[in-house]
C-alpha cells in the first residue's frame, strides 16, 4: 500500500454562503489540501487565521458583518504570510479594481469547477512565494529553513512584550530582526516550536489572565489592553484557548 500524499498546504475558506463554503472545503480536501475550518465573517476569519496559520485564504468579497472581503484581505496582507484568492460572483470592472487594491494572488469567479479551484490555488501559492522572494530580495528557501538563533528569538520576545497591547503584524516582527515575513515565520517556528502568531496570542492571554485576576476592569478594557479591539473576538479566543470565558475565569480565580 502506498504512503498517503502529504497535504499541499493549509487553506482557510471565508464564505458566508455555507453551501458554497462546504463545497470548497470538500473540493480542496479531495485535492490534498488541509482545510480545517470555514468562516462566514471577517472577524471569524481573523480568529481562525490566528488559530490555523493558513498558507492560502480563499475570500468571498461579500461577507456578513461590517467588514467585507476586500477589507479583510487588506488586514491579512498586513498580518499574515499567506496567499490570497478572491472567490466571488462579482466580476464587473469596479469590483475587480477595488479587489485588486488588496493585491490578491488570484481571482476565482463563481460558478467554478474543481479544475478552476485547483488552478487558482496552485497559481496563488506559487505567485505568493515568488512575490516574497522578489519583494524582500531573499534567496530561494532551502528545503529546511534554519532556526533563528537564541539571541534573535530573545529580541523578538522582547519586542512582543513591549508592543502586544497594539496590533503586531508578522511584518513588524520580521522587520525587527531583518528578515522577510516568509522566512521569519518558518525560522521562528523551527526555533520555538510555535508559529509567531501563536506566540503572540499566548503572551496576550497570559497578560489578560493577570488583568482578570488583579483588576476589576470590564472585559472590553482587558481586551483593548492586550491588543484586541473586539470584546467578542477576544472572548471567543479566550474560551477556545482556556475552556472558559473571561468572566468565568475571573470568578474561578
Amino acid at each position: 500500500m502506498s504512503e498517503p500524499t502529504p497535504p499541499r498546504a493549509t487553506v482557510l475558506v471565508v464564505e458566508d454562503e455555507m453551501v458554497v463554503a462546504r463545497d470548497l472545503q470538500e473540493m480542496l480536501t479531495a485535492m490534498g489540501y488541509r482545510v480545517p475550518d470555514v468562516a462566514g465573517s471577517a472577524e471569524e476569519a481573523l480568529y481562525l487565521a490566528e488559530l490555523h496559520e493558513p498558507d492560502l485564504v480563499l475570500i468571498d468579497i461579500v461577507l456578513r458583518g461590517d467588514r467585507d472581503g476586500v477589507a479583510l484581505a487588506r488586514t491579512l496582507r498586513e498580518e499574515r504570510a499567506a496567499a490570497l484568492v478572491f472567490v466571488t460572483s462579482h466580476a464587473d470592472p469596479g469590483t475587480v479594481k477595488r479587489a485588486s487594491s488588496a493585491r490578491p494572488n488570484g481571482y476565482l469567479v463563481k460558478p467554478f469547477t474543481p479544475e478552476a479551484v485547483l488552478a487558482a490555488a496552485e497559481t496563488a501559492l506559487a505567485n505568493y512565494a515568488e512575490e516574497q522572494r522578489t519583494l524582500h530580495l531573499t534567496p530561494e528557501p532551502a528545503a529546511t529553513d534554519d532556526a533563528l538563533a537564541p539571541e534573535v528569538v530573545e529580541r523578538v520576545e522582547r519586542f512582543v512584550d513591549r508592543h502586544f497591547a497594539r496590533p503586531i503584524t508578522l511584518g513588524d516582527m520580521a522587520d525587527h530582526v531583518g528578515l522577510s515575513p516568509f522566512h521569519f515565520a518558518r525560522q521562528f517556528k523551527a526555533a520555538t516550536g510555535v508559529p509567531p502568531y501563536r506566540y503572540v496570542v499566548a503572551q496576550r492571554l497570559d497578560e489578560a489572565k493577570r488583568l482578570l485576576r488583579n483588576t476589576d476592569w470590564p472585559v472590553l478594557r482587558v481586551a483593548d489592553a492586550v491588543g484586541y479591539e473586539s470584546a467578542s473576538h477576544f472572548s471567543a479566543l479566550f474560551k477556545r484557548e482556556t475552556g472558559v470565558t473571561p468572566g468565568q475565569y475571573r470568578a474561578l480565580t
